[in-house]
């Protein structure tokens, strides 16, 4: 098999460092090479010297990133997500990267996160249109954050009706 490097793209995911003790999905994490990120108070330094890290493997490996940028789960299961954490939007304004949101539902009766409990049952998801960040300032990210957390909040609402 021959394979052309300019269209193999790796995909990286990152996350707090407290996933990393998880049983079994931080294990299968680490192992898949997630980067996990301390969120800690008083780590900024360490947290910029990391995301600077992954940026320069977005440049020059092609490198794409899975970001979560909810942060926290919303425990409350109440379809409402948390206010977006912005890491990951200045990274892609940093990159000039875009942005392709991927909403994910998960229908109560599917996953009870309380009692850990799954059942069988269908997820629905959908990838939105991407969202370019070119030419953008870092003063524009705020704004840019709270235009995608916007759009994937619509489109769970719509997910969930669709339920």
């Amino acid at each position: 098999l021959q394979f052309n490097k300019q269209a193999v793209v790796s995909t990286q995911s990152t996350g707090k460092k407290s996933l990393l003790y998880v049983p079994f999905f931080g294990w299968a994490a680490y192992l898949s090479g997630h980067e996990f990120i301390t969120r800690k108070s008083g780590a900024s330094n360490e947290v910029r010297d990391h995301m600077n890290i992954i940026n320069e493997r977005i440049k020059h490996e092609r490198l794409r990133v899975c970001v979560f940028p909810e942060g926290t789960r919303n425990k409350a299961f109440d379809g409402k997500m948390l206010p977006f954490k912005k890491g990951g939007f200045h990274m892609a304004q940093q990159c000039q990267a875009p942005i392709v949101p991927v909403v994910i539902y998960i229908p109560p009766s599917l996953y009870d996160g309380k009692k850990w409990i799954f059942n069988s049952g269908t997820i629905r998801m959908k990838v939105l249109e991407p969202v370019s960040t070119v030419g953008m300032s870092p003063e524009e990210v705020t704004g840019l954050t709270n235009s995608v957390q916007e759009k994937m909040q619509a489109t769970l609402d719509e997910l969930r009706k669709a339920e």
